[in-house]
């Protein structure tokens, strides 16, 4: 069986409250999801990222080649593949047990629906409580809230659990 190559850089969506930071993270080290979790820093470099208002997330208003996000000002991380998006200890290939549960997430800005990675309880008490800061919900949409026509999708979208406002299930 042939092991798939990791690539150096990944390239994913921020989104802030106001803003759409496009660009590139180093993942030569450690996969963004664990650099997300790293509570022994409180910032994320990005290379050659592009910056646009969520008013018009089409319309860049500035390029950077080297950037600097504060992680808690992420409310939510778009990655095209879900295996980009996991953690070290969630990825290709491991066990990832629990039960997948349809769910809306609602933040600031945004409605996400998805599936989120429920514990055998299958209690969605258990996304708000327990584990990542950053919370993986796979098959992702996000819609403004002003403006459901304007849509972000991917494989995954890590959502920062302090900003979690509503979540309930979906059938």
């Amino acid at each position: 069986m042939r092991e798939r190559t990791r690539s150096t850089y990944l390239v994913a969506d921020f989104f802030t409250h106001s803003y759409r930071v496009s660009g590139t993270v180093d993942v030569r080290r450690r996969r963004l999801a664990d650099q997300l979790e790293d509570r022994t820093t409180s910032f994320l470099e990005l290379e050659d990222a592009y910056v646009s208002s969520l008013h018009r997330p089409a319309d860049i208003l500035a390029s950077h080649t080297r950037s600097i996000l504060r992680k808690e000002s992420i409310v939510t991380t778009v990655v095209a593949r879900e295996e980009d998006g996991l953690s070290s200890q969630h990825s290709y290939g491991s066990y990832l047990g629990g039960h997948l549960q349809k769910a809306v997430l609602i933040v600031p800005t945004f409605e996400i629906r998805g599936y989120l990675r429920l514990p055998g309880k299958r209690d969605l008490r258990s996304v708000m409580t327990e584990g990542q800061l950053f919370v993986p919900m796979t098959e992702a949409r996000m819609s403004l809230c002003w403006r459901p026509d304007i849509e972000f999708t991917g494989g995954v979208i890590l959502i920062n659990r302090a900003d979690v406002e509503a979540i309930w299930e979906e059938s």
